[in-house]
């Protein structure tokens, strides 16, 4: 490729090179996502069979784990919004624990939701208190420092 052709802009470009730039970017989105996902997939998929919880097939857990992301956009945001309401009306300060009981109440919400409209996976009520805590902490640890 000479430095020519390799500093024209996109739009200078031939179609059959336009093409190619497209479907390549496209095929890398494509693969990176399959990648992220698949990670989560069996992560999932591992750590319920650790943890003993069972489902129907591979397609009740993927819409387990789509319902929970669909529920969490929901969620999430809410939650953020009544933690903010509450640290500035009531003079609450942001600290870890504040915090950590803030997400243990979204996760925990957003799983037993999403189990009880799923009668096809079964998580036993000790196990919703482990995961939520487990993934509050999580989320606690990859966040920013509270506020003091």
């Amino acid at each position: 490729m000479s430095q020519k052709e390799h500093d024209t802009p996109f739009k200078d470009l031939k179609p059959s090179s336009k093409i190619i730039v497209i479907v390549s970017i496209a095929l890398l989105i494509t693969i990176a996502a399959a990648v992220i996902f698949g990670g989560y997939f069996f992560g999932m998929k591992g750590l319920f069979a650790i943890l003993g919880i069972t489902y129907d097939s591979n397609q009740t857990l993927l819409f387990f784990i789509l319902g929970c992301f669909a529920a969490g956009l929901v969620i999430d945001p809410l939650a953020k919004v009544v933690s903010l309401i509450m640290i500035h009306s009531l003079s609450i300060r942001k600290t870890a624990l504040f915090t950590f009981v803030f997400y243990f109440i979204a996760n925990f919400i957003t799983i037993c939701l999403v189990d009880y409209f799923m009668d096809s996976i079964y998580i036993p009520d000790a196990l919703l208190f482990v995961i939520s805590a487990f993934m509050a902490f999580t989320e606690l640890a990859f966040d920013d420092r509270p506020k003091t």
